[in-house]
């Protein structure tokens, strides 16, 4: 994970650069609402790194970063003596030992370009730009904020979330799978406990079992509509069919049960899509204007040769060609 943290007349910001194991690459930028010196957003831009990598289940990081004041203080090689320094300092050493272990060690600022360019973008970045890296705003520091963190077991589970009334197909399994309680109306009841071993909870989250495949996650209406969005016209824009489109959702691990729905809703409401739509019936080619309607209506003669004198003495051939049927005589 490469970090980097600007502060400057243009404004404040952050730049997150993962790397996996494979070579891949995640962007992530964060926007600083509030002012800061540069130290300091170099610390926010560290301590956003490490709650993202949390967020992404990250068990072991290895930190780079261009700064030596922060690589110093975090490896306690410097003393952090201005008082929010020293708050900074301890946020980062409390997100730290979530991790089973991590690295962290200085780079030259060449070597951490990316994060750099990151740190820069704002909100206003070009459309482009957003499609490839994700940008974060963050209203107050880090410091500031005091994050309040539930432990989720296997039979527990997050009802936040679940707010719309489409939802409660998510809440009713969960609460069944949790504590064996049903709704109070039949085919609400009937429904569950049908569903129900196809289903199961780890993590506090909903998850259907797959034929022969991973766990599916089940979303709600708001997380689906993220994933449509993004799969439809996100980097890729593919702009597929409805059942195209369903089964890849299904095939990146996701599940709901009105994707395909949902999807052809979403397709209608495209303009990409309406417009280049292929309508049934169309032809394949340009139309080209006919002169004639019905056969020899009108035809065209020529005579071809001389060719090499055959029997009866003839070394030239007529042709006639029917303008409708393109018949050769």
């Amino acid at each position: 994970m490469a970090v980097d943290g600007a502060s400057g007349p243009r404004g404040y910001g952050g730049g997150i650069v993962f790397t996996t194991p494979e070579g891949f690459k995640i962007y992530h930028a964060i926007v600083f609402n509030f002012k800061l010196t540069n130290n300091e957003a170099e610390y926010e831009a560290l301590a956003g790194g490490l709650r993202l990598a949390q967020a992404l289940k990250i068990s072991r990081v290895s930190i780079k970063s261009d700064s030596n004041l922060i690589v110093g203080q975090v490896t306690g090689n410097m003393e952090a003596r201005e008082g929010r320094m020293a708050q900074y300092k301890d946020l980062v050493l409390a997100l730290l030992k979530g991790f089973e272990e991590f690295k962290i060690a200085q780079i030259p600022r060449a070597e951490n370009a990316d994060a750099d360019l990151l740190s820069k973008l704002t909100q206003y970045a070009p459309e482009h730009v957003l499609k490839l890296a994700r940008v974060e705003i963050l209203g107050r520091a880090s410091i500031e904020t005091l994050e309040v963190t539930a432990i989720a077991t296997g039979s527990q589970f997050d009802r936040s979330n679940l707010v719309r009334a489409d939802d409660h197909w998510m809440y009713d399994l969960m609460e069944y799978l949790t504590d064996g309680s049903l709704p109070e109306q039949d085919d609400r009841a009937r429904k569950v406990k049908l569903r129900a071993p196809r289903f199961q909870i780890l993590d506090g989250k909903l998850y259907k079992r797959a034929f022969g495949g991973p766990l599916l996650r089940c979303l709600t209406n708001r997380e689906a509509k993220r994933v449509i969005e993004e799969v439809h016209e996100g980097v890729c824009a593919a702009h597929q069919m409805s059942r195209t489109l369903s089964q890849r959702i299904i095939l990146l691990g996701y599940y709901w049960p009105t994707i395909v729905q949902d999807y052809e809703r979403y397709v209608q409401k495209c303009r990409t899509c309406q417009v280049f739509y292929k309508y049934p019936g169309r032809p394949a080619t340009y139309y080209h204007p006919v002169s004639n309607v019905i056969p020899f209506a009108r035809f065209g003669v020529d005579i071809i040769g001389a060719f090499p004198v055959a029997q009866g003495g003839k070394k030239f051939v007529i042709v006639a060609i029917d303008y409708f049927t393109k018949w050769i005589e």
